[in-house]
Protein backbone atom coordinates (compact mmCIF):
# COMPACT_ATOMS: atom_id res chain seq x y z
CA UNK A 1 0.00 0.00 0.00
CA UNK A 2 1.16 3.48 -0.71
CA UNK A 3 1.07 6.31 1.76
CA UNK A 4 -0.53 9.63 1.04
CA UNK A 5 1.33 12.57 2.46
CA UNK A 6 -0.13 15.97 3.17
CA UNK A 7 2.12 19.00 2.86
CA UNK A 8 2.71 20.72 6.17
CA UNK A 9 3.91 24.05 4.76
CA UNK A 10 3.28 26.31 1.81
CA UNK A 11 6.02 28.12 -0.02
CA UNK A 12 4.78 31.49 -1.24
CA UNK A 13 6.39 32.44 -4.53
CA UNK A 14 5.82 35.32 -6.90
CA UNK A 15 3.26 33.09 -8.66
CA UNK A 16 0.95 32.72 -5.65
CA UNK A 17 1.71 35.79 -3.49
CA UNK A 18 -1.42 37.61 -4.69
CA UNK A 19 -3.68 34.60 -4.01
CA UNK A 20 -2.24 34.09 -0.53
CA UNK A 21 -2.71 37.78 0.26
CA UNK A 22 -6.36 37.52 -0.77
CA UNK A 23 -6.84 34.41 1.40
CA UNK A 24 -5.13 36.07 4.38
CA UNK A 25 -7.28 39.18 4.01
CA UNK A 26 -10.49 37.15 3.73
CA UNK A 27 -9.66 34.93 6.71
CA UNK A 28 -8.70 37.92 8.84
CA UNK A 29 -12.09 39.51 8.17
CA UNK A 30 -14.33 36.47 8.41
CA UNK A 31 -12.63 34.48 11.17
CA UNK A 32 -11.46 37.31 13.41
CA UNK A 33 -7.87 36.17 12.95
CA UNK A 34 -4.85 38.37 12.31
CA UNK A 35 -2.80 37.98 9.15
CA UNK A 36 0.16 37.02 11.32
CA UNK A 37 -1.91 34.21 12.86
CA UNK A 38 -2.97 33.09 9.37
CA UNK A 39 0.66 32.96 8.22
CA UNK A 40 1.62 30.97 11.30
CA UNK A 41 -1.39 28.60 11.22
CA UNK A 42 -0.98 27.88 7.49
CA UNK A 43 2.81 27.47 7.84
CA UNK A 44 3.51 29.95 5.07
CA UNK A 45 7.11 30.55 4.04
CA UNK A 46 8.11 33.22 1.56
CA UNK A 47 10.65 32.28 -1.08
CA UNK A 48 12.37 35.67 -0.73
CA UNK A 49 12.06 39.07 0.93
CA UNK A 50 10.86 40.45 -2.41
CA UNK A 51 7.98 37.95 -2.48
CA UNK A 52 7.10 38.84 1.10
CA UNK A 53 7.02 42.49 0.01
CA UNK A 54 4.68 41.65 -2.88
CA UNK A 55 2.41 39.77 -0.46
CA UNK A 56 2.33 42.73 1.93
CA UNK A 57 1.74 45.21 -0.92
CA UNK A 58 -1.29 43.24 -2.08
CA UNK A 59 -2.55 42.98 1.48
CA UNK A 60 -2.19 46.73 1.95
CA UNK A 61 -4.01 47.43 -1.32
CA UNK A 62 -6.90 45.19 -0.26
CA UNK A 63 -7.08 46.92 3.12
CA UNK A 64 -7.08 50.38 1.54
CA UNK A 65 -9.81 49.33 -0.87
CA UNK A 66 -11.97 47.98 1.94
CA UNK A 67 -11.48 51.11 4.03
CA UNK A 68 -12.28 53.37 1.07
CA UNK A 69 -15.49 51.44 0.43
CA UNK A 70 -16.49 51.70 4.11
CA UNK A 71 -15.71 55.43 4.14
CA UNK A 72 -17.79 56.04 1.04
CA UNK A 73 -20.76 54.21 2.55
CA UNK A 74 -20.71 56.34 5.70
CA UNK A 75 -20.87 59.62 3.77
Amino acid sequence: MSETTIPCATIVSILNAEDEAMRAFYISLTCNQSVDEYIHDQHLYFSSRQVEGVFLSHLLALTELALDRCFLRTR
